[in-house]
């Protein structure tokens, strides 16, 4: 049988703290999927108004995009 031992904390350390960048790019990355599927919802709830809609928010069908990005719903 094999035993493999670490006697020293340096080990320890270095893994918690690739745990930790791990973790952290893990969370980075699910707060930008969030933030991507937030303008999707926004440009499609604006696509789908009319264009007299548009104008009282002072936009043009190709404003969505941009709008959308901003932030911009209503």
């Amino acid at each position: 049988m094999t035993v493999i031992s670490v006697n020293s904390g340096a080990a320890s350390n270095r893994f918690d703290a690739i745990f930790a960048a791990v973790i952290a790019s893990c969370a980075d990355f699910c707060a930008g999927a969030r933030q991507g599927r937030d303008i999707e919802g926004r440009y499609h709830e604006l696509a789908r108004r009319s264009t007299s809609d548009l104008d009282r928010l002072g936009l043009t069908r190709p404003d969505i995009a941009q709008a959308a990005l901003n932030g911009q719903r209503n």
